[in-house]
Parts: C-alpha cells; sequence; structure tokens
C-alpha cells in the first residue's frame, strides 16, 4: 500500500505538470501562444487494467496528443480514476489535485478500489461516468468511502465499507439532476448564502449569531448550510450554492435559550475527561473534537479511538451531560 501511495504521489506531481504544459504550451512560467504540431494516434489509456475513455467535466470525450515527443493526457480523467479530486481557478491559471493522505492508511481498499466496486453494482464503466466526489469518512465508527458519481441523467451515490468493501447503502436519483459544476468561481459565496437565509427569516444580521455556515454535496449539488440563532430562535437552512434558492429550512423556538457567553460552558478538558472515562481508558486518540450547536443547544462531539474500538459521542457543553454514545 504505501509502495502504491507513493507512485500515487508522484504521478500526481507529474500531472500537475503535465496539465501546465497542456494549457501553456511554451517553456515554464511563459505566457502567450505559439504554433504547434499536434499528432493524434488514437492513444489508449488504461488504468490499473481498465480501459479509460477520457472525457472533459461536461462528459465530452477528449483525445490524448503528442507534441514534440510528449504525451499530454487529460488531468481530470487521470486524476479521478486514481481516485482523486480535481479543481481549476481559471483566474490564477492553476489545476490542483487532492487526495485523502488517509486513503492507503491500514487495511483500506483505497479509493480506486471503491469507485470500481461501485461501478461494478452499476453495470458501469469509467467510460460510462463521470465522478462527483470520492471520499473517506466515518459513521458511527465505521470508516468509509463515499462514491458519487453521474451517468446520463442518473447520478448514483453509494457508501461501501473501507475495509471490507461491502457496499452498505445505495441510492439513485434521476427526476431533475443537473450535473454539478467544477468550479466554485460558480458558487455565490457564504456571505450571500447567510443574506440569503436573513431576508428569508426577515432577521437583520445585527440582530442574528451565526452558529454555522458550511459549503457541502446533497445529491450531487453544491449547497450551503446555514444555521443562525436571534431571539429565542434557532434557523436551520439549505441553499443551492449556484443558484442562491432555498432548497429547505426550519426553525426551532422551543426551549431555545443560547448563551452567547462561553464562560457558561464546560472546558474542553473537561468535556475530554468525560469522554475518557466513559470509554474506560485515558490513553486513546481523539480523531476528531468540535464545540457545536444542535437545535439550539451547545454540544461537544466527535470521535475517540482506543485500541480498535471507536467511541461517537455528544456531550452537552453546558452540564456535561452524555446526551450520544456509540462504541464500534
Amino acid at each position: 500500500m504505501k509502495n502504491q501511495k507513493r507512485w500515487k504521489d508522484m504521478l500526481a506531481g507529474a500531472l500537475v505538470v503535465t496539465a501546465v504544459a497542456a494549457m501553456a504550451v511554451p517553456a515554464l512560467a511563459a505566457t502567450g501562444s505559439r504554433n504547434v504540431q499536434v499528432d493524434y494516434s488514437d492513444i489508449k489509456l488504461v488504468i490499473n487494467g481498465e480501459t479509460v475513455t477520457p472525457r472533459d467535466g461536461n462528459g465530452n470525450v477528449v483525445e490524448p496528443f503528442t507534441i514534440d515527443g510528449t504525451t499530454y493526457l487529460p488531468v481530470r480523467a487521470v486524476a479521478n480514476a486514481l481516485g482523486m479530486d480535481v479543481d481549476w481557478n481559471g483566474k490564477t491559471h492553476t489545476v490542483t489535485l487532492t487526495g485523502s493522505v488517509d486513503d492507503s492508511a491500514g487495511d483500506y481498499i483505497g479509493k480506486a478500489r471503491a469507485k470500481e466496486i461501485a461501478l461494478d453494482h452499476a453495470g458501469l464503466t469509467y467510460s460510462d461516468v463521470a465522478f462527483v466526489r470520492v471520499e473517506l469518512d466515518r459513521d458511527d465508527g465505521q470508516a468509509r468511502y463515499e462514491v458519487e458519481f453521474y451517468a446520463g441523467k442518473k447520478e448514483y451515490d453509494y457508501e461501501i465499507n473501507a475495509v471490507t468493501g461491502k457496499i452498505l447503502d445505495v441510492d439513485f436519483d434521476i427526476e431533475g439532476f443537473t450535473i454539478p459544476s467544477d468550479s466554485t468561481d460558480d458558487y455565490i459565496g457564504a456571505a450571500k448564502a447567510k443574506s440569503i437565509a436573513l431576508d428569508h427569516a426577515d432577521v437583520s444580521s445585527s440582530a442574528a449569531t451565526f452558529d454555522h455556515v458550511e459549503l457541502d454535496w446533497d445529491d450531487g449539488r453544491a449547497i450551503y448550510e446555514v444555521e443562525f440563532h436571534a431571539g429565542n430562535k434557532e434557523y436551520d437552512y439549505d441553499i443551492d450554492a449556484v443558484t442562491g434558492k432555498i432548497l429547505s429550512y426550519d426553525f426551532d423556538a422551543e426551549h431555545y435559550a443560547p448563551s452567547d457567553d462561553k464562560d457558561d460552558l464546560i472546558s474542553e478538558s473537561k468535556a475530554k475527561s468525560i469522554v475518557k472515562d466513559r470509554a474506560g481508558s485515558a490513553s486513546g486518540t481523539f480523531q476528531e473534537f468540535k464545540l457545536d450547536w444542535d437545535d439550539g443547544r451547545a454540544v461537544y462531539e466527535g470521535e475517540y479511538r482506543v485500541g480498535y474500538a471507536e467511541y461517537d459521542f455528544e456531550i452537552d457543553a453546558a452540564t456535561g451531560a452524555v446526551l450520544e454514545w456509540s462504541a464500534d
């Protein structure tokens, strides 16, 4: 697995250089243009034994080519096949490749294998689909790959056990599915999302305290999750990150009494001590730990690992009461 990771790292670096060269063509750091001879010779792209038909972000076939003896490959097609994410910044002319450092850790099957499992189950091949995301995540203490891709007008979502490769959950959506934008330049931004939520709730910015504003994905669509409170009400909004359309909203007023004074809350060290006592060991490691809000209540939540055991917890940040606890 370590050799595979080093190979992927080296290839990722080569892909970045290739992408820059393919876009600029002249010497590194140069700008402008020059006439070149481009040779097409039906170049095949095979990754892990799978023949891949390179496609752009819109699903159109992009054929590899050669200039002066150097072969240029579409960076998105290769990176996606390796389980890496690609981002293009048109303002700075920069291609960025990212991948999870935990992907090859321990006994995990890896992103590439997770994609193969999902494709086999869906009866599709790499050339049939365009991947939206492949991420390593945890749910109830279990490591899993979230695989999301589309083919035609169908969008598929898979959750796959990161160790065994077992498919834990699968669904697909057809009606109203639109291919998501690959560029964050098209997004309205967190500030605009907050403004849209406040206008809809008829709450002024001076009267609101924001607990949570985050960019996320839901069924292949980028959304802003906006959460704030005003008076004795707590508001939750999901807003389309491209169009600004409000997708869902709700508010909760019953028994809601947020405190803006962190002096009213127990300390992080106290909360961690409660977790260690509940787990019966102080020698573990916190994989995640944060202060958050849930229905107007301040809570500490996260994951605590002791050997092969993992504990997911949620603790009332005011009283120290354990609200949720699970072990795996």
